[in-house]
């Protein structure tokens, strides 16, 4: 049916063209006389007014067929699929986005991302939690003409178990089981030692301490990761520098104790940026934890910013052991991937960081070498910038 609208438009458009074309020549192939003015402008007007029918003839064409053209990509798609403005009016959703439209309107819970998409004009990712168990990852893509894409995928539903999920806890039960038969066995050293054995408390108390703060760390870590998924972001203007500088002081004091450096590259002035400052710090915690634990007695870590046009870029620097490759350029950022399995940790670390950082409508790329280093590096949009 579009076809043969097309077809007939192009021939009305060629016959008002010849037309034109045989009454303007100079050779006098077509003449027409008009008795009064009034006739001519009655022409005229005539001649506006199809023109005025055809535009308006071909943008609905163009609209139908668009449609026609999502409709058949939709038969493809399992993710959920909608077209709207920046206001969030749906011009177009298919069945598997149904949960996220209200009439004519994307829900309020998915206003946030596309705020985020229109104002920084980059994509941008957030999750949005539905009812009682429904949670949906929304990417909010900008197009021409002041038009959004909202793609959406299902994060799961309470009562089903994937494989994800399983591997999880089977993960974090084995973690968890190794610090705590070193408590239970320290603690019966401590109950069956003699008094008089100052050396076996103590050094039994520290172990228990030691894999009492490595439980810590990982029941942190899942219910930080889980926060991600069900509480939005808190965007404030800040300064990076800052953010930064609340990073590596935290973290500073552990590096001494373990005879490494950790310093920071800053320009002076402030860098001004939009985001969740806790979320960030959080992220950037993270990633200097990483560089320090791959990183041997004497390494040196640095952390270093400065910006780009549109953008502010955050390196990572580390002199460590290094990545496998095996583990680039991706596969290092998913959940409960280690690279070194005999070092502590959830293998959250990284994963929970990327996540931050997409949030903020960001990115995170690793370089590195085993036996040279590591380069993490995050890039932040400027607040207001549009992407070229």
């Amino acid at each position: 049916m579009f076809r043969y609208r097309v077809l007939f438009a192009f021939v009305l458009i060629s016959w008002l063209v010849v037309t034109l074309f045989l009454l303007l020549s100079p050779l006098n192939l077509v003449s027409i006389r008009f008795a009064s003015d009034f006739g001519l402008i009655w022409f005229g007007w005539g001649l506006g007014l199809a023109a005025l029918l055809l535009i308006a003839f071909g943008r609905r064409s163009a609209r139908l067929g668009r449609a026609e053209h999502y409709a058949a990509i939709a038969a493809y798609l399992s993710e959920g699929v909608i077209i709207c403005n920046a206001r969030g009016r749906v011009q177009w959703a298919n069945e598997a986005a149904a949960e996220l439209v209200n009439g004519k309107f994307v829900l309020d819970s998915a206003r946030a991302v596309l705020e985020r998409a229109r104002t920084t004009r980059r994509i941008a990712i957030q999750n949005v939690a539905l009812g009682e168990g429904l949670r949906l990852s929304v990417q909010a893509v900008p197009l021409n003409r002041g038009m959004y894409a909202l793609i959406c995928k299902p994060l799961g539903v309470d009562g089903t178990r994937s494989a994800f999920y399983e591997n999880f806890i089977r993960r974090i039960v084995h973690d968890m089981r190794n610090p705590l038969a070193a408590i239970i066995g320290h603690a019966a050293n401590i109950r069956q030692a003699p008094l008089v054995d100052p050396a076996a408390w103590h050094k039994a108390a520290g172990t228990i301490e030691n894999e009492a703060q490595r439980l810590a760390r990982l029941v942190d870590s899942m219910l930080f990761d889980a926060r991600l998924a069900y509480v939005p972001l808190e965007p404030t203007m800040l300064d990076l520098v800052d953010v930064l500088e609340e990073a590596v002081y935290s973290r500073d004091e552990m590096a001494q104790q373990e005879g490494k450096t950790l310093e920071i590259e800053a320009p002076p002035e402030p860098m001004r940026a939009e985001g969740d400052r806790d979320l960030l710090a959080r992220a950037f915690e993270n990633l200097i934890d990483n560089s320090l634990k791959y990183s041997e007695t004497g390494a040196r870590v640095q952390v270093r910013l400065e910006q780009q046009p549109g953008c502010y870029v955050i390196s990572f620097v580390d002199n460590g052991i290094g990545i496998p490759p095996e583990y680039l350029p991706d596969r290092i950022f998913e959940p409960l991937v280690r690279a070194r399995s005999q070092k502590m940790g959830s293998g959250l670390g990284l994963s929970i960081s990327k996540k931050i950082v997409e949030m903020h409508s960001g990115s995170i790329s690793v370089q590195s070498k085993v036996g040279v280093g590591t380069t993490m590096t995050v890039r932040l949009p400027k607040p207001g910038e549009v992407d070229r």
